[in-house]
């Protein structure tokens, strides 16, 4: 898929966007840094959220046993070679009203920030990975990462910046490659600092025209230009983080000429994007959909023709619970793709997994019956040590909130949290 070559380019800020409010654009416009070289005294400390859509065959999927000596199950054996990095967790749910009846939207919306979406307009909360964010982010020239195989559809992914703000995902790994390293083929890195000084002489020259623009509008508009500043002062904050970066030898990649013809190819070519922006400290926060909510995104690598969410709501039929859990061990495998590249990447006396935390999981336990309680959750990763792998936990009953997770994480990666959506405290059990 790759091949290696050093450093990273830069694309020209805000090059090719068709005016200069076309602020959806500005996050695929923004110049690719490269990282400071991690010491081991102070790892770099990641968070991820890996989603997978439409629940599992819970029979196939839950491991034998419990704590340190449970058996793995048939869907999750692909993940066997990496026991030791990562947790399995049972009891948790994203479910903050009971009296309703669980649905995709609901369990879309509250899957990672633990709040019920209201009805008519859009409202829930900010997602756990944007808490994040908010310090991580602070670090690195992209704040959060929202990547998928698919389109979200009618429903919004997971992701909220704001209680009314569902932050768009990318599907196309081409584009992925470009936001992140820029528009060339391949890396360049001779042109990179020219084209830090053409970014920051674009700002400044947008930073005046705004400024002469809001003289002549009303205050609706000059509240929407504010907006748009804001978004600028960010902006110019990431490309002083990439000047200030020193370069570090990294694998990097001809550009990818777009969605691959198969879905298991597709997956892998957005975890290899991934696996470059984290080594390349291009961001710490990130969240990856293997599919969109609803998908009826079909399987033929598997001989499965039927749409995944016909597949989905089985209603316990034996030839489409067998198809569920074809799905889930691929899942499986997909996952292990990543874990083993991240395990495989140093960084000090440790891996790049290691100084990660990652989530995956899906926001649906038994798809037939839409439910939202006792979800298929792992948790890999160390967080640089401060999460013991290779066990089985059993929350009690199906009441515990995720959110209770997402705190913990939180708080593992240095972003200590109060509360978030319908979390009661943190998790124990969870510390080595």
């Amino acid at each position: 898929m790759f091949v290696t070559k050093k450093c990273l380019p830069r694309r020209t800020f805000l090059r090719g966007a068709g005016t200069v409010l076309a602020l959806p654009l500005l996050d695929a416009m923004i110049p690719a840094l490269t990282a400071e070289r991690l010491t081991v005294a102070a790892p770099v400390r990641r968070l991820g959220f890996i989603f997978y859509p439409l629940g599992v065959d819970q029979d196939r999927w839950r491991p034998i046993g419990e704590g340190a000596n449970y058996e793995f199950s048939e869907a999750l054996m692909p993940l066997a070679p990496h026991k030791k990095k990562f947790v399995i967790l049972s009891g948790l749910s994203s479910d903050p009203d009971r009296t309703k009846a669980g649905f995709h939207d609901r369990a879309m919306a509250s899957f990672m920030t633990g709040c019920e979406p209201t009805e008519g307009r859009l409202h829930v909360g900010i997602s756990v990975d944007q808490v994040a964010a908010q310090t991580l982010g602070k670090e690195t020239q992209f704040a959060s990462l929202e990547l998928a195989t698919e389109e979200t559809g009618n429903l919004p992914g997971p992701v909220f910046k704001t209680a009314t703000n569902p932050l768009p995902f990318e599907k196309n790994p081409r584009l992925v490659f470009e936001r992140l390293f820029g528009e060339g083929g391949r890396i360049d890195p001779v042109a990179s600092a020219a084209r830090d000084a053409a970014d920051r002489s674009s700002l400044d020259t947008v930073t005046e025209r705004i400024n002469e623009l809001k003289l002549r509008l009303g205050p609706s508009d000059r509240r929407k230009l504010d907006e748009y500043t804001e978004s600028i002062r960010d902006v110019e904050r990431r490309i002083q983080v990439a000047m200030k970066k020193r370069p570090i030898d990294l694998p990097a990649a001809t550009r990818p000429p777009g969605i691959p013809d198969t879905w298991p190819e597709h997956v892998k070519l957005m975890f290899d994007l991934q696996v470059l922006a984290l080594r390349a400290d291009l961001t710490r926060v990130w969240t990856f959909m293997f599919g969109r909510e609803s998908s009826s995104m079909s399987f033929p690598h598997l001989g499965i023709s039927m749409g995944h969410h016909e597949i989905s709501h089985h209603n316990f039929e034996k030839d489409k619970l067998a198809a569920l859990a074809k799905i889930n061990v691929n899942q499986s495998e997909l996952f292990a793709y990543f874990l083993t590249k991240l395990d495989s990447l140093k960084e000090g006396n440790s891996t790049l997994l290691d100084h990660s935390l990652i989530m995956y999981g899906s926001n649906l336990s038994v798809p037939t019956s839409h439910s939202q309680r006792d979800l298929p959750i792992i948790v890999a990763g160390g967080a640089a040590g401060r999460i013991a792998g290779g066990r089985y936990i059993r929350y009690p009953g199906d009441t515990t909130p995720l959110t209770n997770l997402y705190l913990t994480m939180l708080d593992k990666v240095g972003v200590p949290t109060e509360k978030l959506g319908d979390s009661t405290g943190k998790l124990n059990r969870l510390e080595v």
